[in-house]
């Protein structure tokens, strides 16, 4: 399976993952962060995903359901992705980091745990772009650099720049023009494995 991944797969992967990249794989260390906002479940069976993540994330993004939970000047938006144990379905969340005050079941909470995780910058240019780039992190670049996803969810961050570009370029039938500049996580196991 290696070698046919190695052979076949991970060109195909690796040409998707390049055309969107800003910055290239590394590791960082982050600390707990606690996030509030909204969610949804939805699933990779019959891409639901891709049909139910766009118009839950332009309801959220364009009508600036987030603003009353952000402090002043505060702009971090995150998506994140908590797989459920099947590996198919995970509760989709747009979050920000969550203040004191704000206790009400109008909103969802997840904690991002401490720890390592592999950050790629990237031009979100349509929500197909970081698909291609998390699966090249999965499928290659983690096992090519003895590294194995954690159990814990995966997140984008959405700051000024993603924020400009957008007041700037806004969607046009499901594309981002301009430089929508993004970072994608993934936690790492906190053990670097050795390959034999």
């Amino acid at each position: 399976m290696n070698l046919l991944k190695n052979i076949l797969l991970a060109p195909i992967l690796k040409q998707g993952y390049k055309k969107n990249l800003v910055s290239g794989p590394e590791v960082i260390n982050l600390e707990k962060k606690s996030c509030i906002g909204y969610s949804i479940t939805t699933s990779l069976k019959g891409n639901r995903k891709k049909e139910e993540i766009p118009p839950f994330f332009h309801d959220i993004y364009d009508n600036n359901k987030l603003n009353s939970l952000w402090g002043q000047n505060e702009q971090n938006m995150y998506c994140i992705f908590d797989m459920h144990p099947n590996s198919q379905d995970f509760d989709y969340y747009i979050a920000t980091d969550k203040k004191a005050k704000h206790h009400s079941l109008k909103y969802a909470e997840i904690t991002l745990p401490k720890g390592k995780y592999v950050k790629v910058e990237l031009m979100k240019k349509n929500h197909s772009a970081v698909s291609k780039i998390m699966m090249y992190l999965r499928a290659i670049w983690l096992e090519a650099n003895g590294y194995k996803a954690a159990n814990s969810p995966a997140f984008i961050l959405y700051d000024k720049r993603f924020h400009s570009n957008y007041k700037q370029h806004g969607c046009i039938d499901g594309n981002y023009p301009g430089e929508p500049i993004a970072s994608f996580f993934i936690p790492l196991e906190d053990e670097k494995t050795i390959s034999a």
